[in-house]
């Protein structure tokens, strides 16, 4: 077979054995609504029509429907991962990054609380199962496992940025710390 042909039959294959990747790029500091429906997958979807396979789901208040998963982001420095349940308790979730679970949100079982569809307001709410988890510089793949208590539900997740101590900061500690420091020495 000629040289040609081994790069015509290797092109060929490649393109047709290759599944199509679908993600969907999200960004930072955006609280991003997905979806979810027990009854066909245990893993999060977006929501319809961002993802026109996913959940239908009631707009969440100052958020933004998620498409398909995986959802991926790349970044350069450290950022952090915060997700909630939302309008009713109950329902709790496995993080995973590139299928490695970084996180869970804690089991608060079906308790009565609600919270609505505002993220703002469930992840500070009693009762609802949330939680931050953080993730490393670099490229990140995320999809949401659910333990579901109602058939189907909703959930928020956003990404942000780790502060970093400031320099202004730094120059009143460490000073301070070196003065105690002498002084503990000196006595």
């Amino acid at each position: 077979m000629s040289p040609i042909k081994h790069w015509l039959v290797a092109l060929f294959l490649i393109s047709t054995s290759a599944a199509p990747l679908l993600a969907s790029t999200i960004g930072l500091s955006t609280w991003y609504e997905f979806g979810f429906d027990p009854d066909h997958s245990p893993l999060a979807a977006g929501c319809q029509p961002t993802d026109p396979t996913g959940v239908p789901c009631p707009a969440g208040i100052s958020s933004t429907f998620l498409g398909s998963s995986p959802w991926t982001i790349t970044t350069d420095s450290p950022i952090e991962i915060t997700i909630t349940d939302a309008f009713l308790a109950g329902d709790f979730f496995d993080v995973f990054d590139f299928g490695v679970l970084a996180g869970s949100t804690p089991s608060v079982g079906s308790n009565g609380a609600s919270c609505g569809l505002n993220p703002s307001v469930c992840v500070n709410a009693a009762g609802i199962s949330h939680a931050s988890f953080a993730l490393a510089a670099g490229a990140h793949s995320i999809t949401v496992g659910v333990h579901e208590a109602q058939i189907l539900g909703e959930g928020f997740f956003r990404l942000d940025t780790v502060p970093e101590p400031s320099t202004f900061r730094l120059m009143i500690v460490l000073p301070a710390l070196l003065l105690c420091w002498r002084r503990f020495a000196s006595s």
